[in-house]
């Protein structure tokens, strides 16, 4: 056996020859291809050639290396041809042979790609469109034919990479952005502890009540001291001198509660600790959380910092006078999302009547921000990118509701996928085709401060009427259906009453937070419970979930750092789609919606319409969505540059049973005349 791979191959031959078998042979399985013949025929003529070639490369590789039979062959050639005559004979033989390898290597592994079912799909739908293209472009004798093939491959393969339209060098903005301010860290001495212990146990003793143990726990705000009872003490004795307790420790209010092994007895510190929102962000509890929307809202009694998934709030209500920290809360409950969610996983509407809460959050327009589409410029759309009139206000909740119905629909088109969690990991498995119309929904927060100055609107004209029933409708329906559709509602209110917080808020809105309230009565509407009315202001809350209540010292984040973390992620550019246009809400009908092309006024073309026009004709496609996404337009000036090319002859009318318009115009020739005339028209 040996003596035959001498005389056939040549050792070293041989080891070289094992090389392209390898991998032909591992095409060929893989593309189930298989082919003894094809496999030996390339085998034995390569090796041959090969080992023909070294026996004449000998000079320089050594001798032997061809094979018994490789010389055989070579000089039965040199016979014939002679000796230079065969070794550019076998090297012309060796790179055809070489070249014919790697081209079937390369064919093979296309193959592989393209027998994929998805993509074998796609790419029969592309060719199918490609040689439709070229018979009409051919037929009207259309430049840049190759151009226009190329493009509509890119369209369609484009739309595969939707999930991906997320700029991968995105960074988290680092922690040293924000402020340590650890000057502003208080801790309690244990002589203050000692002390209110001593005052505590001797005014309850004063009272004839006798107890166990009292035990601190310090917290920013407040310290709890846990009064165990001694046997035969009933808990209401104890709670019920509060007051009496709050007078000796001249401490203000104190809030007293039952515990489970005790009653707990929340005394003010005599210096307050602040909560930076640096230590909230960067502490276990968030960093580690396997919440989909985590938000770090502040500290608890216990020094930890308090996270809650808003997923299972689903939706929070913020309540408390003026002044108390609710404008400070709804910035940490931003940043916590900022630092917790890809511009790609989450964005975010804001509403704020005042008009001077959010207005750093407009330089996330292109990365974070949903809007609507009725801005006639880009300048427009990021002025109302923060909704600050009721009119933008009720304009972006009825988007919200459409974007809810649409997700709804992909979410029954997608079968068994109960909420956007499970669509969205369907899609990233690639069970859902996007050249169906599925896609990655990001989830969707809406923060609405002064909720009461947008629907508490009894008087004036009948417009703002009409504008606040409908914010209240559209609320209403967002929370009781959006949870699903990945849509989440905070709305915050200074004005705590009944009218303001109805049953129907806060049967859809669990999860409370209220901070200080002027009286009890405030307190119950918000909590259905006293306390509210006890705590201390300045960021001192309780959070109301599951019938439970906890006392949290809100975290604090400066106006300098909101803008510092804005600032930081605006910087980040993105290519492509990514982060060149915002994320567009739904397009909502309105009455005074322009929809007749008649009414177009051709004397003022937009900015846009040239290249528009040549977009459409190199592509052949024509819809406003498309307009939309590729030039980076609101929705409502895509309309009107489609209604003016509409009006041009260069598109067809709209078609109810398509979004694509038919493209009247086939030529540059012909299109630069049709522009020409109405710029001269002009």
């Amino acid at each position: 056996m040996n003596e035959f791979l001498n005389g056939f191959f040549g050792w070293p031959t041989l080891l070289l020859a094992m090389i392209p078998l390898a991998i032909l042979v591992r095409i060929f399985v893989k593309t189930s291809r298989w082919s003894i013949l094809k496999v030996s025929a390339v085998f034995i003529s390569g090796t041959l050639l090969l080992s023909s070639w070294l026996f004449y490369a000998s000079l320089i590789t050594g001798n032997n290396l061809g094979g018994e039979w490789g010389r055989a062959v070579a000089q039965r050639m040199s016979d014939n041809l002679g000796d230079a005559a065969t070794f550019y004979l076998l090297s012309v033989g060796m790179i055809v042979w070489i070249i014919a390898a790697c081209m079937d290597l390369i064919v093979s592994g296309a193959r592989y790609f393209i027998n994929k079912p998805y993509i074998r799909e796609i790419v029969v739908e592309v060719q199918k469109e490609i040689e439709e293209e070229k018979q009409q472009e051919a037929k009207e004798k259309a430049p840049k034919q190759k151009t226009q093939k190329d493009q509509k491959v890119r369209e369609v393969l484009k739309a595969t990479l939707q999930v991906y339209d997320d700029l991968k060098s995105f960074k988290v903005p680092t922690e040293a952005i924000l402020k340590t301010r650890t000057a502003d860290i208080k801790k309690v001495s244990p002589e203050e502890i000692k002390s209110n212990i001593n005052i505590i146990r001797e005014t309850l003793a004063d009272h004839h009540v006798k107890v166990a143990d009292i035990q601190a726990i310090t917290g920013p705000t407040v310290t709890l001291y846990k009064v165990y009872p001694a046997k035969g003490v009933k808990v209401s004795a104890i709670k019920g001198l509060h007051e009496d307790i709050s007078v000796a420790l001249s401490a203000g209010t104190i809030r007293a509660h039952v515990l489970t092994d005790s009653v707990g007895l929340e005394v003010p510190n005599k210096t307050r600790s602040l909560v930076p929102i640096r230590a909230l962000v960067t502490s276990k509890e968030f960093t580690e959380s396997t919440a989909e929307l985590p938000i770090a809202i502040g500290s608890t009694i216990e020094g930890k910092t308090k996270v809650f998934d808003l997923t299972k709030a689903p939706h929070l209500l913020v309540a408390g006078s003026t002044n108390q920290g609710k404008s400070v809360g709804l910035n940490v409950i931003a940043a916590s999302l900022l630092y917790a969610k890809r511009p790609s996983e989450l964005k975010m509407v804001f509403i704020d009547p005042k008009g001077t809460e959010f207005t750093p959050y407009k330089e996330l327009y292109r990365h974070y921000l949903a809007v609507t589409t009725t801005a006639d410029s880009e300048e427009d759309e990021i002025e109302k990118a923060i909704a600050v009139k009721p009119k933008d206000a009720d304009l972006v909740l009825r988007a919200l509701c459409e974007e809810m119905k649409e997700r709804y629909e992909l979410l029954r088109q997608a079968g068994s996928c109960p909420n956007i969690k499970t669509y969205n990991q369907k899609f990233l498995e690639k069970k859902l085709r996007p050249d169906k119309g599925h896609k990655f929904m990001p989830y969707i927060v809406a923060i609405i401060d002064e909720y009461a100055q947008l629907t508490l609107v009894t008087s004036g004209k009948p417009e703002a009427r009409n504008a606040s029933r409908s914010i209240t409708a559209s609320i209403i329906s967002l929370a009781q259906m959006g949870r699903a559709a990945g849509i989440h509602m905070i709305i915050a209110t200074q004005t705590p009453r009944k009218d303001v917080i109805s049953g129907m808020i806060k049967a859809n809105f669990p999860m409370m937070i209220a901070y200080k309230v002027a009286n009890s009565t405030e307190s119950q509407v918000v909590l259905d419970n006293t306390g509210a009315d006890k705590l201390i202001g300045n960021g001192d809350m309780l959070i109301s979930q599951n019938a439970n209540i906890e006392r949290v010292q809100c975290g604090y984040i400066g106006p300098e750092e909101i803008k510092a973390l804005t600032d930081s992620i605006a910087a980040q550019k993105g290519v492509g789609k990514s982060y060149s246009i915002p994320y567009y809400l739904p397009e909502v009908k309105d009455d005074e919606s322009e929809s007749d092309s008649g009414m177009v006024d051709m004397k003022k073309l937009d900015a846009n319409f040239e290249e528009a026009a040549r977009m459409v004709v190199s592509t052949g496609r024509a819809s406003t969505s498309y307009l939309q996404t590729t030039l980076g337009m609101g929705f409502a000036r895509s309309a009107r540059v489609m209604a003016q090319l509409e009006a041009a002859g260069i598109v067809g009318p709209q078609d109810p049973k398509s979004k694509n318009r038919e493209v009247l115009v086939h030529s540059f020739e012909e299109l630069d005349k049709i522009i020409k005339r109405y710029k001269d028209g002009e």
